[in-house]
């Protein structure tokens, strides 16, 4: 009798040793006498092109919006030295740096906001491209105005991008409207279907992966009432089947690892972020609370997010990026305070956030 719990304890611990975090490298930090960077470095995205890999990152005065904001593109052959590719300033807020690549080009996405801080006011979706042979054109306007761009893919040459509406997110006159879009050229967009993908209240961040069957997974936040887990069948991208949970999975990230689909994202170490009735007081708690940016596996048996490791982070965090550099090998980024010296994640919106580099290896 006592076999098969033994056996399921190996099991268990195997599936963990599986998952190796390697090495850590401070990527970014301030002050950088030859990088334009300001106190608050986050929002990142990285990507492989072109035989080299391009980070861009969002660079402020803290966490909250500033005209002052600029966006950072950096490059580099080796992952160890950076050179500057270009650096990107409109006058509002600058946030969700997202690359695509389709054959010889290059797209960065990124939404502009507003000027004022404690406000979230999302304005236009703009779009940057380059080619092997060209430099970034000029900012394309998207026609996508107060949507926020989470994540974009390329799936059999079409480009899907995930969106939501972010207009009043912070008040209750905020329209949920997650959803699709598709573009064969990645510059002129349109709805997967007539009706959104999820118009439950207040979901955003809807992040999106196709596994080895052609099965859609993702994951949504509903700012202040916890998340969920969605799952699409094959050749039916545009109706998701729901798993709601009191845990939030903030600046989201899915990757797969074979037949196997990972999520990156803050994970909140006091637990819930669903814990009252009150949206308020949600919010409220969950500023005052410590996190922390975590490797998950998704369990697609029982519809549920397995918690695999913690990276070293702090304050504020999250926001991953991946590019895998071999077999079963990446380098994932994230932007975090110094995680020698823990806070809770308001004293990080303010404070100094630099971005790191972490090994893993499946």
């Amino acid at each position: 009798m006592k076999v098969y719990p033994l056996l399921f304890l190996l099991l268990s611990i195997i599936n963990v040793k599986a998952q190796q975090l390697t090495e850590t490298t401070t990527i970014i930090a301030y002050p950088n006498a030859s990088l334009p960077i300001q106190k608050a470095n986050n929002n990142l995205d990285v990507v492989a092109f072109n035989n080299e890999y391009y980070l861009a990152f969002r660079t402020a005065p803290s966490h909250f919006a500033s005209k002052k904001t600029r966006l950072v593109i950096l490059k580099t052959t080796n992952l160890v030295d950076y050179t500057i590719d270009t650096n990107i300033g409109i006058g509002n807020d600058i946030r969700e740096p997202r690359f695509c690549v389709k054959g010889d080009s290059l797209f960065l996405y990124f939404f502009e906001g507003g000027s004022k801080k404690f406000k979230f006011e999302p304005k236009k979706v703009w779009a940057l491209v380059k080619t092997s042979t060209s430099h970034w054109t000029e900012p394309i306007d998207q026609q996508l105005d107060g949507f926020v761009p989470w994540r974009v893919r390329n799936f059999n040459s079409t480009f899907y991008l995930s969106a939501y509406n972010g207009v009043n997110l912070y008040n209750k006159a905020h329209h949920s409207d997650l959803r699709l879009f598709t573009s064969d050229n990645g510059l002129q967009w349109n709805p997967l279907s007539d009706s959104a993908q999820c118009q439950l209240d207040f979901a955003e961040e809807g992040e999106f992966i196709a596994d080895s069957k052609g099965e859609l997974w993702g994951t949504i936040r509903f700012e202040g009432f916890g998340g969920a887990l969605f799952h699409a069948e094959k050749n039916n991208w545009a109706h998701w089947a729901f798993y709601r949970t009191d845990y939030k999975y903030d600046s989201a990230l899915l990757f797969n690892v074979s037949d196997d689909t990972y999520l990156i994202a803050r994970r909140n170490l006091d637990g819930k972020a669903n814990r009252f009735k009150s949206r308020n007081r949600n919010l409220i708690r969950y500023s005052f609370t410590r996190k922390c940016t975590s490797l998950y596996k998704i369990n697609k048996e029982n519809k549920s997010i397995d918690l695999v490791l913690d990276f070293p982070s702090t304050g504020d965090n999250a926001y991953a990026g991946i590019v895998q550099t071999g077999t079963n090998e990446f380098a994932v980024f994230n932007y975090s305070s110094d995680p020698k010296h823990p806070k809770n994640w308001i004293r990080g919106q303010l404070g100094k956030t630099n971005i790191y580099m972490h090994r893993l290896k499946f």
